[in-house]
């Protein structure tokens, strides 16, 4: 089995587990290693993410990943997001919807910053001092979470 399938695989059978939990699965990455497996997690929630939250994620899944992986010897990190993480794809846009983030998009030099706000289709929002600027996903080259536009 790839990788890419692997990652699938446990997050269709985890992401529910960690859902109800009141966590969102923000990455998932799997590898398979010669003893075994190595999962990396990163768990999201709108209240914050400590580490008794990874701690207790952890002790939860560490059972299905190791029936999905069919191997007892699994490596497996929970962590958060941290306060600025590198936005990677539309669906973690999604998860961190009402958060502030920076955009670099174009060929502007300039960080966009804001509330990251509605996320339609290929588009999403930007709101910051009553102006909303709309960027196309293809036309943002990077982007990331920035915890001082929350406080503004």
């Amino acid at each position: 089995m790839a990788e890419k399938e692997l990652d699938s695989l446990i997050l269709e059978d985890c992401g529910a587990v960690v859902q109800g939990m009141g966590y969102d699965i923000v990455e998932l990455r799997a590898v398979r290693t010669k003893k075994g497996a190595q999962v990396y997690i990163v768990i999201y929630a709108a209240k914050g993410v400590g580490l008794d939250d990874c701690s207790q994620v952890l002790k939860t899944l560490r059972p299905r990943i190791q029936m999905l992986t069919n191997t007892p010897d699994v490596h497996i990190e929970v962590s958060s997001p941290g306060t600025d993480r590198l936005i990677r794809t539309p669906r973690e846009y999604r998860i961190f919807r009402g958060r502030g983030i920076r955009v670099l998009a174009g060929d502007s030099k300039e960080w966009s910053a804001g509330i990251l706000g509605d996320i339609q289709g290929e588009c999403l929002t930007l709101s910051s001092g009553g102006e909303i600027k709309t960027f196309a996903f293809s036309d943002i080259r990077k982007a990331k979470l920035d915890h001082t536009q929350e406080d503004v």
